[in-house]
């Protein structure tokens, strides 16, 4: 069973880096540069790209070992996620493969304080606050001017992460 569980793992956090990859991908005007955010497009592109000026954000630094162990149980703290964004940090329990990822995007990702149209995580549901929840038990927010996502893995066959998600999410919004 420990295998299943790892291989189901491994399949949602590939899906969920892919998807925000995707996501963090400029598409105003100009094409993307090695550091991520978007060339300058041609006269009169519409669309701000990502921008790389606003303050950084350590993204392990948002939640603290009191409120990760709780939902995911004994883990060596936060450290660098893979993913696209300014910041990605995981925190995982190695013996049930429990986990909490949160990336936080560059500012002007999302735009206005809106999330992009389109999610890269298939169809959504809507939630509180302007949440909304895509596939993978990921939940897209929006904090300040940045499109952010937040991954809650107990259980990987049903909708009961969300409630932890948006908690955290409160806890994350307050923070940044």
């Amino acid at each position: 069973m420990a295998d299943s569980s790892y291989l189901m793992k491994t399949m949602v956090t590939a899906a969920l880096l892919l998807a925000a990859a995707a996501a963090c991908t400029p598409t105003s005007g100009g094409a993307p540069t090695s550091d991520g955010a978007g060339a300058p497009g041609p006269a009169g592109a519409t669309g701000p790209a990502a921008s790389t000026s606003g303050p950084k954000v350590d993204a392990c630094t948002l939640l603290t070992t009191a409120e990760v162990g709780p939902v995911i149980g004994p883990n060596g703290g936060g450290g660098p996620g893979d993913g696209v964004g300014e910041s990605v940090c995981t925190w995982e329990n190695p013996e049930t493969y429990h986990s909490i990822t949160v990336s936080i995007g560059r500012t002007g990702t999302a735009v206005g304080g809106n999330l992009p149209a389109q999610s890269d995580f298939g169809p959504t549901e809507p939630g509180p606050d302007g949440i909304r929840f895509g596939s993978g038990n990921v939940a897209e927010f929006v904090v300040g001017d940045r499109a952010c996502q937040i991954q809650v893995v107990t259980s990987v066959t049903s909708e009961s992460d969300r409630p932890t998600a948006i908690r955290l999410i409160g806890l994350i919004r307050s923070r940044v």
